[in-house]
């Protein structure tokens, strides 16, 4: 039996702790600031002097407390992560990323971050504008000839610049060796931090007394200020031990003034003079009450007003974003806050529409792939029933999960796809699976004929593989190839007794000519082996595809297969007066193939050699060794060559070039045109691949690759040949 759910109270934050926390603080802030103002206005008929030491001790308590504070916000800049690195690169774009959040939290009035060169990297300076503050960005200037700067990048510095905002107080601290980070106030904003409360004015002078700043707002009273060298050095020479107290009338009105050192940091960079009028009156008892009573008014009113922006800013938003995730929970997807990442709360708001936009997108997507996963599906059905093959799809398990029509038809019925010859077909286990047939298909074996009912079907099995290379099911094909096997039949029996009709008795002719020699007799050898072999590429014009090629394949030993096509074709090198040499690099090695295609296929590119190389050259029939698996062989010689125009197209079917002499005789040779492209077609069949280079004059390289023979696995890898430089000039050697 399930746990009932206990139903939770819901209580607004506003009135568990926001309102609660609002009485305490205003009632708080009132009675302090009775008191307070009370205690203040009591203390005003303080002695003019004493107000003034007073004032300066203060002023002195601020400005240490402001340059900690400048310097812990320097220092945080100098050690953000990446600020070195991006500060030593000069990339200006990723320290405004790096900084831009620091430097407004800490509102500094300026910032200015320089490389080691003294080159000014990024500067941020603060302005105010009609819709508020903002910090305008500035790089480029070269700051080398500023002490402060220099200073800064040996250890810890301060002091006063003058920049086209006016005078500004700096902090320097080192960037890890990469620079300097400067950071800084206003000279105006420091003084007025520095004045406190309104009962005293500040001033600071510089260098030999020169007038920098002052709180004072009027210019008329400028003049006035001016402070005199004696004065000056006195309160350098005192070091606020003692303050020294001038009068002086500022704008027809008597006022005291104290002088004592500007202290920033470790460093005194000027003299600060503090300001009082002569004249403040005694305030009374009622005045002291009603001083109490105006400053809790004002404290009152105050904490109002902060309560109410906590309401606008805080609380207001808050209920935003939790009526917004309501909304979302109960399947309103278009909900959102539509806040700007502005604080904590802007930046929630954000995240939470930035997830709705997500679900959003995910589910469109997925209506998306649905529909068109079915128009797919739709398409691909419509396409498969249009094809004149049979298609039969499988899934994993083996289980039929579509037959087109021309399939039924082929089939007779679905029972017939469980008979044994079919369902070896993607039963069988492989260690490897074969080519690709189409991205993401590869298959499983040849071809297979399976006879039925009378007809006879060709069969191919392809696995189908998913991106993670997964066999997620199975395709199988169906073709009727009845009337294609009848006449391939018809044709091989035709071919055979042409062979035995025509072959032999040439062959016979061939060796009555080598051994008579005669001009007479060499012709009639070159016309009987170019006989011989027309009616061998009749015989075998279609027959490196067919599925016989494959299953007459063993394990053939390389040596004795090249030197079985040497010793075949000797002795017509011979009769063209020709040189025909056997180099094998490495031997005992093994491929898996059809004996007489492979030597059908070398024994035509031996033949090609013999026909181009002009009596007393030489060919080469080489074994070079192995590379990844794979037999490495070349066949060349020093022939005409072939010219870069035609070499593109000498494995096109029935292409014939024009080779041609040095001495620009064309060389005649007979032949269909097709002996290279069935050769090709045999070393590919065999999972090999071949390759041609030649030049005109030097001679023609063949290079084709075997794969070895393997323990298991039928895998057909990428191949890659690797040939050996430029065809070789060959030495003619004296026959």
């Amino acid at each position: 039996m399930a746990t009932p759910v206990k139903k939770t109270r819901f209580i607004s934050l506003r009135w568990r702790f926001t309102v609660p926390l609002f009485a305490v603080i205003l009632t708080a802030a009132m009675v302090g600031s009775y008191f307070l103002g009370a205690r203040v206005s009591g203390t005003m008929d303080t002695p003019q002097v004493n107000l003034l030491l007073q004032s300066s001790r203060a002023i002195n308590q601020r400005a240490a407390e402001l340059y900690a504070q400048t310097r812990t916000e320097a220092q945080r800049l100098a050690f953000t992560q990446g600020v070195a690195d991006a500060l030593g690169e000069g990339d200006a774009d990723r320290l405004l990323e790096l900084v831009d959040a620091q430097v407004r939290l800490s509102r500094l009035d300026a910032v200015t971050l320089v490389n080691r060169r003294g080159a000014e990297v990024l500067s941020l300076l603060r302005t105010e504008t009609a819709d508020g503050s903002d910090y305008a960005v500035n790089s480029g200037t070269l700051l080398d000839d500023q002490p402060l700067i220099e200073a800064g990048m040996a250890g810890e510095a301060t002091g006063i610049s003058r920049t086209n905002e006016g005078y500004m107080v700096f902090v320097s601290v080192p960037v890890d060796g990469e620079g300097a980070a400067l950071v800084g106030w206003r000279l105006g904003s420091l003084l007025e931090s520095l004045k406190g409360s309104g009962l005293t004015e500040v001033a600071l002078y510089g260098e030999f007394g020169t007038l920098l700043q002052t709180t004072l707002a009027a210019d008329a009273i400028l003049p006035d200020l001016q402070v005199g060298q004696e004065v000056f050095k006195q309160a350098l020479a005192l070091g606020g031990a003692q303050v020294p107290v001038q009068s002086m009338q500022l704008n027809g009105k008597a006022y005291q003034g104290a002088y004592f050192p500007f202290q920033f940091g470790s460093e005194t960079l000027g003299v600060i003079g503090a300001f009082a009028a002569d004249n403040i009156p005694l305030v009374t008892a009622v005045g002291r009450q009603f001083t109490g009573l105006m400053m809790a008014a004002v404290a009152g009113a105050v904490v109002i007003g902060a309560f109410l922006i906590l309401q606008l800013v805080i609380v207001r938003r808050v209920t935003r974003v939790t009526r917004v995730a309501h909304e979302l929970t109960t399947g309103n997807s278009t909900a959102r806050t539509n806040m700007q990442p502005a604080d904590e709360i802007g930046k929630m708001g954000q995240a939470l529409d930035q997830y709705a936009n997500y679900v959003q997108e995910r589910q469109d997507s997925l209506r998306q792939s649905l529909r068109r996963q079915r128009r797919e599906t739709e398409h691909l059905t419509a396409v498969l029933e249009s094809l004149p093959d049979g298609i039969i799809v499988q899934d994993v398990d083996g289980r039929v999960v579509m037959m087109n029509e021309q399939a039924k038809t082929l089939l007779g019925s679905q029972r017939n796809f469980r008979n044994a010859a079919f369902h070896d077909l993607t039963t069988t286990v492989t260690d490897g699976l074969g080519p690709a047939i189409a991205p993401g298909i590869y298959s499983l074996g040849d071809p297979q004929r399976v006879e039925l009912d009378g007809k006879m079907l060709s069969a191919q099995a392809a696995a189908v593989m998913n991106m993670a290379d997964v066999r997620v099911g199975t395709v199988v094909v169906l073709r009727d190839v009845t009337l294609d096997v009848r006449r391939q039949r018809l044709q091989e029996r035709v071919l055979h007794q042409m062979e035995q009709q025509v072959q032999k008795p040439l062959a016979e002719q061939a060796e009555a000519a080598r051994q008579a020699l005669s001009t007479v007799a060499k012709e009639l050898t070159r016309q009987a082996v170019t006989l011989q072999k027309l009616v061998v590429e009749m015989r075998d014009l279609n027959m490196p595809d067919a599925p016989e090629s494959r299953e007459g394949q063993r394990a053939l030993h390389l040596d004795t297969l090249i030197w079985a096509v040497a010793n075949e074709w000797r002795q017509v090198a011979a009769a063209n007066n020709l040189t025909l040499d056997v180099g094998i690099a490495q031997k005992g090695l093994y491929v898996l193939g059809d004996e007489r295609r492979l030597r059908w296929a070398i024994g035509n590119l031996v033949d090609n050699a013999v026909k181009y190389t002009p009596p007393g050259g030489k060919l080469m029939l080489e074994i070079q060794g192995e590379s990844n698996g794979r037999a490495q062989l070349r066949v060349r010689d020093n022939g005409v060559g072939i010219a870069p125009e035609e070499l593109t197209q000498v494995f096109t079917r029935f292409y014939r070039g024009i080779p041609t002499t040095q001495a620009g005789r064309v060389i005649s040779a007979p032949g269909t045109g097709q002996g290279l492209t069935i050769a090709k077609q045999i070393i590919e069949g065999h999972g090999g691949s071949i390759q041609i280079k030649s030049k005109v004059g030097v001679g023609t390289a063949v290079y084709f690759m075997l794969p070895l023979t393997a323990a298991v696995s039928m895998t057909l890898p990428h191949l890659q040949m690797d040939m050996e430089g430029e065809t070789v000039r060959l030495e003619t050697e004296e026959m």
